[in-house]
């Protein structure tokens, strides 16, 4: 239920700019099995060699070799003869890598018109919405609700800063996690023992910039499902440790799917069930048992909440040297993805950007992810 972004180490660090970067990026794309000796132990133990080499040799299957390494805004940039990938790196006293963070490669040349044309050639069901402040420059069934999976957690964010502005709740205020709280992954907050305390500001960060599910539920506890529902204009809306047992089960997946004045109920009923097999819990999109959000909501909502800091952790896939603000969010399970990122120009001025694709078969996320960071990157004002 979450999208990665390329992330292949642990925290990246602000790159320094400098010739020593610009060489290791370029002596690991060439020849990534080779360059063992560039990366350090921390980092190694994190993600072996053999990943290392995998990632970046399907990077190069993909886009060919590296024609320049060159410095940007952010960090720095591998160009191909198709294409530019955003690198950010990071190196130690020794020169070594302790981060690295390759972004979704955008195509060199192009327009935004061929990129939504490409978009709308995507396999399955694609919807998509791009606004400037409060005009939409283009759309493709924006109004049609589609799964989003994760997204839908803008719905929970906004409640919550709602309620802090009008002096309900504060960032600093601590819940304590409860057994029925803890869900399955994505995130790690599962992991901590019932009883431990967490600022409503660390639940919010885990829940938009790690997805954690976990976090996620404890919010939804916190603030009231129906209230979130009603933001997301939802019938129902699931915790996600009981979107988990709905898919485990198909028989009352089915029941879900099919009686929408139960769902309420069936969700109470769900109390208590212990958490399913993870693996019965991951099969293929199952039809109705999802968070069901047209673009048009979920760019209101990114829009709306793009202050929140939570946000700085993670950008997804957007070249976030092109703003001065990313708010992203995107939510995927097998046949089903989003990627929502509300952008704040360096001339202050927001745009939006949402995309959803809901397929029979398995989603090409990293194309996905490639036309959207280009959607992105077409919408930044020169200069910018």
């Amino acid at each position: 239920m979450a999208l990665s972004a390329g992330l292949i180490g642990g925290a990246v660090l602000p790159a320094s700019a400098g010739e020593a970067e610009v060489e290791t990026i370029e002596a690991v794309y060439a020849d990534p099995a080779a360059a063992g000796a560039r990366f350090s132990e921390g980092f190694l133990q994190a993600v072996p060699l053999a990943q290392i080499a995998e990632i970046v040799e399907s990077m190069r299957a993909r886009y060919g070799p590296a024609a320049a390494v060159r410095e940007e805004a952010g960090g720095y940039a591998i160009e191909t003869a198709s294409h530019r990938i955003p690198v950010e790196i990071a190196l130690d006293a020794e020169g070594r890598i302790t981060g690295l963070f390759f972004r979704a490669a955008l195509p060199l040349g192009g327009d935004i018109t061929e990129t939504l044309a490409a978009i709308s050639e995507l396999p399955g069901t694609v919807s998509y919405l791009v606004r400037s402040g409060d005009a939409v420059l283009h759309g493709r069934n924006g109004g049609e609700k589609l799964a989003v999976g994760s997204a839908f957690k803008l719905g929970i964010l906004k409640v919550l800063i709602d309620d802090i502005a009008v002096g309900k709740r504060k960032w600093e205020d601590v819940v304590r996690l409860q057994a029925q709280d803890k869900s399955l992954p994505s995130g790690t907050l599962q992991r901590y023992p019932d009883g431990s305390p967490f600022t409503l500001h660390t639940l919010a960060a885990a829940m938009i910039a790690n997805s954690d599910n976990t976090a996620t539920d404890v919010l939804i506890r916190v603030l009231g499902a129906e209230r979130i529902a009603e933001t997301l204009g939802l019938d129902a809306l699931p915790t996600t440790r009981a979107f988990f047992t709905l898919k485990a089960d198909g028989a009352l997946a089915a029941r879900y799917r099919e009686n929408p004045a139960e769902r309420a109920d069936i969700l109470a009923g769900l109390a208590g069930r212990p958490l399913p097999d993870p693996v019965r819990a991951s099969v293929h999109h199952t039809p109705g048992v999802e968070w069901y959000v047209d673009a048009a909501t979920l760019c209101e909502l990114a829009l709306s909440v793009r202050e929140a800091d939570v946000f700085a952790l993670n950008p997804g896939p957007v070249n976030a040297g092109r703003w001065a603000g990313v708010a992203f969010k995107g939510g995927s399970e097998a046949g089903v993805l989003n990627l929502t990122a509300a952008l704040t120009g360096h001339d202050r001025r927001s745009r939006c950007v949402s995309l959803t694709v809901n397929s029979d078969t398995t989603i090409d996320e990293t194309r996905v992810a490639e036309l959207f960071a280009a959607l992105a990157e077409q919408l930044a004002a020169p200069g910018d």
